[in-house]
């Protein structure tokens, strides 16, 4: 109760009226270049005036202030001297803000340690001879002050910011948003605050967008174009050319399960960033039971249609049959199952699940207090990100199993609003632990829109945020979480000093893939429609719907031969119909006119018609149509039929192993992150390896058990046992392989392999083909961004300038110039970078030279 009783007045009381005074000092002692003289209040007469001892951790002194009801607060005091209390009223121990806010800036870097640093400056100042009496002297007391200096600077930025949106509403029409008079410019859309300063300790309201604009070019909410101006900057039209290489905008998402809170001694006071990134509980609550409704209320039957079928078939809605959909859900459910039996209990947080741009931006956050990624948490961050941008932009979204996650959108009509303006993509790292058809649709490098963007830069950043696992899973609950802010936002800040360089390097990257694949391109002699063309019946090929084994395969087969032979006894008997109605001299003009129109129509089914009995006729091996009744229960016409659908699926399952090791064969660069995929992918292989070497056995032996049919005379005549694989050359593919051979599993001649499959050429032509498309994707990308950051730039530019003319405070004047010297420090470091991307963008930023 006393924690918190304490940490509301720090909130509501002190930390608003420290505001003004931390400003002034700042800006009398330049940023605290010069140390800030004391301006502590003479005591006055009054009866009820009482003094207050404090240690002062600067290493020199103590101090004596006095405390009066009447008087000056005894927080503002300290900090108009350059120190900050540790206690809000009646503090003991007040710590001198350099310090602080050296250490903020170091436990930035490194993981926070408050044990460490206060044993470290103890000893430094015992060995000066200032002894702190008590058993913990100065921790507890120290780590309480640097806690509400952080939550003190921050307060006064989203002040600052709130001072600029006020500015930046009387812009004119064009460029005005509209935006509620009382939200930030960078805080969540909906985030009320006052107008003297923010509350530090409100919790940040359901995101309402804001993106609509009354210009005709609708831009991203003030939220997201804070968090990254390459991605969401924009306040133009993009051109014409580069919108139609893919989707407006690509976002990556991703689960860390090492960043977990232990709760074992109950929340903390409550304390929340005031520009945090996590979406609210309240919205991931309710996304959480519509998701429960919809699938409970719906019927089961109606959800899962034609569980009970064997047959492999394509789910409506999808472009993957069954088969591979269930095979990357069985391969990722298991990694997760593990991963879950895995955590040990006590974890009232077990995973952080986040939004990222390809720059290395985080965009939204949320918290997992589940066992495994549940899909409510993906849903509502990709829910978030529609509310603050415009209706007509499309996402590019990348998701270790997004297959997985628009398999449940189109079967449950989950983000029903937003599913057809989503380009589903898996990330590169991910996507060799899906089925190979799966790669074909939803691989970034396979599919349109991705250009060169991989999808990792979750894992890059959690990377970043792995040193604070040790101390976020031992800290307070809201402390957490204002950690993982902080480091977030300072993550971002430094992505945005390096968007220039980001920029060059990934043009240089992409001017050099582009000339290795033209010179491939041009090496393999292919014209450019016959390469499509291949690609596109190789996914055709590759994709479709694989035939399984059954019991009753040879009644079924024999069914299906009944019901087309009856189908063309019928339409020859209609065709004779209607050739008789047009012999016969007494039809009236009318009935021949129709009965023609109908004849052209009635040999064009029986011609499609006996195509097909021949097929079927032909699969069974059958010589005489009047044998079909006495296969019905023929057990080598079931053995025979599921051999062949056995051969069709190892040949289908070697063709994706080929395709797979493809990128092993082509591999040069021994980097150790390339050397980690290919081992990745090598891995991911040979895993599956056992499961093609086990339908090869499955199979030689069916023929075996054909061959003995045959030699019992329990075969039909003229049957013949197709011919078993030879295991040693399983795995090797080669064009004369008996993989390729259909000799007594099928009459008709298979024909050769595909180009697309045997062509080396023609495969090569195919690599190069979608390399160029994707260099392509990855320039228009290029520009987009190079031209929204230039937009972002100048608009906030213009801003700030009109800001720094209208403002009267002298303490937010110097808030307001420090943050028009980091503009221009920003604009400086991008200069150069910038210049090899500056094709077709204006040459104006908005400083002069002089001022950079």
């Amino acid at each position: 109760e006393k924690k918190e009783e304490q940490a509301e007045n720090w909130l509501r009381k002190v930390i608003p009226f420290l505001l003004h005074p931390y400003m002034e000092m700042l800006r009398e002692s330049e940023s605290l270049r010069i140390a800030p003289t004391l301006k502590i209040d003479e005591g006055c007469s009054c009866a009820r005036t009482h003094e207050l001892k404090l240690i002062i951790v600067r290493f020199d002194s103590d101090l004596t202030v006095p405390c009066c009801t009447n008087s000056t607060p005894v927080a503002v005091q300290l900090v108009r001297s350059g120190l900050f209390p540790c206690a809000p009223y009646r503090p003991t121990l007040a710590v001198d803000i350099r310090m602080l806010d050296f250490v903020t800036r170091l436990f930035l870097r490194i993981s926070p340690n408050h044990t460490a640093w206060c044993s470290a400056l103890e000893d430094f100042l015992g060995a000066q001879g200032y002894r702190l009496i008590g058993t913990d002297p100065l921790r507890r007391r120290f780590s309480n002050a640097l806690q509400w200096f952080m939550s003190l600077q921050h307060a006064t930025t989203e002040y600052v910011k709130n001072h600029v949106t006020g500015v930046a509403r009387t812009r004119s029409p064009e460029r005005t948003p509209r935006v509620d008079p009382s939200r930030g410019v960078s805080s969540w859309p909906g985030q009320s605050s006052t107008t003297t300063a923010p509350d530090p300790g409100a919790d940040p309201s359901t995101p309402i967008s804001d993106a609509q604009f009354s210009s005709d070019v609708p831009r991203a909410s003030e939220y997201l174009r804070s968090r990254c101006p390459l991605c969401f900057g924009g306040t133009t039209k993009p051109n014409a050319s580069d919108a139609e290489k893919g989707p407006t905008v690509l976002v990556c998402v991703d689960a860390c399960f090492t960043q977990k809170h232990n709760d074992q001694h109950g929340k903390d006071p409550r304390r929340i960033h005031p520009d945090t990134f996590f979406v609210p509980l309240e919205k991931v609550k309710e996304m959480e039971e519509s998701v429960d409704s919809i699938r409970n209320s719906r019927d089961k039957k109606k959800g899962k249609q034609r569980e009970d079928d064997d047959e492999d078939f394509v789910e409506p809605g999808m472009d993957l049959p069954k088969s591979a959909l269930d095979g990357c859900n069985v391969s990722f459910t298991a990694s997760d199952e593990g991963r879950s039996k895995s955590r040990a209990k006590g974890y009232d947080e077990r995973a952080l699940a986040g939004m990222f741009c390809p720059h290395g931006n985080s965009l939204f956050m949320v918290t997992m207090t589940s066992l495994g990624e549940k899909q409510h948490y993906i849903l509502v961050l990709v829910k978030t990100l529609f509310e603050h941008i415009p209706n007509n932009w499309t996402v590019g979204f990348l998701y270790d199993v997004a297959c997985q996650l628009k398999r449940s959108c189109v079967k449950w009509g989950f983000l029903s609003d937003y599913i057809d303006r989503i380009v589903w993509g898996v990330s590169v790292f991910h996507a060799y632990g899906h089925q190979w058809p799966c790669q074909l649709i939803y691989h970034p490098r396979k599919c349109r829109g991705f250009g060169f963007c991989d999808g990792e830069t979750c894992e890059r950043c959690w990377h970043a945020l792995s040193r604070l696992i040790a101390y976020t899973r031992v800290a307070g609950y809201y402390v957490r979480l204002y950690t993982l802010d902080s480091q977030l936002h300072f993550n971002n800040q430094l992505a945005l000093l390096n968007a220039g360089k980001w920029l060059q390097r990934k043009l240089r990257l992409c001017i050099q893939r582009r000339r290795d694949a033209q010179q491939e391109f041009n090496s393999a002699g292919k014209s450019r429609e016959f390469l499509r063309e291949q690609w596109s019946l190789q996914v055709k090929s590759q994709t479709k719907p694989l035939p399984t084994q059954q019991r009753n395969a040879a009644k079924k087969a024999v069914e299906e031969t009944l019901r087309l032979q009856k189908a063309v006894e019928v339409l020859n008997i209609r065709r004779k119909d209607l050739e008789d109605v047009l012999m016969s001299a007494g039809s009236a003009a009318y009935e021949r006119a129709m009965a023609v129109d109908d004849l052209e129509k009635t040999k064009e089914s029986l011609r499609k018609a006996r195509e097909k009995l021949g097929r079927h006729e032909r699969s069974l091996g059958l010589q005489e149509r009047t044998q079909v009744k006495r296969l019905m229960k023929s057990p080598f016409l079931t053995k025979r039929m599921n051999a062949r659908a056995l051969k069709i699926r190892l040949r289908e399952r070697l063709r994706a192993r080929k395709f797979e090791f493809d990128r092993l064969e082509r591999s040069f660069r021994k980097q150790r992150s390339e050397q980690q995929l290919n081992e990745h992918t090598r891995d991911s292989i040979r895993r599956r390896e056992p499961g093609i070497s086990a339908l090869a056995t499955k199979y030689n032996k069916l023929c075996d058990e054909m061959a003995t049919l045959i030699c019992q005379k329990r075969a039909p005549n003229f049957a013949v046992a197709p011919k078993k694989i030879d295991s040693e050359t399983l795995f090797d593919l080669d064009v004369d392989e008996d993989i390729w051979q259909d000799i007594g599993l099928d009459e008709e001649d298979a024909g050769p392999p595909p180009p697309w499959l045997c062509d080396e050429s023609a495969r090569k032509g195919i690599r190069a083909m979608l390399e160029l498309d994707r260099c392509e994707e990855e320039m228009a990308r290029i520009r987009m961004n190079r031209r929204a950051l230039q937009e972002w730039f100048v608009d906030e530019w213009e801003v700030l300038e009109k800001a720094v003319a209208n403002t009267d405070d002298q303490g937010v004047s110097y808030q307001l110039a420090i943050r028009r010297k980091f503009l221009l420090k920003l604009c400086v470091a991008w200069e150069k970078p910038l210049v090899e991307v500056s094709e077709g963008c204006s040459s104006h930023w908005g400083p002069s030279m002089e001022e950079l």
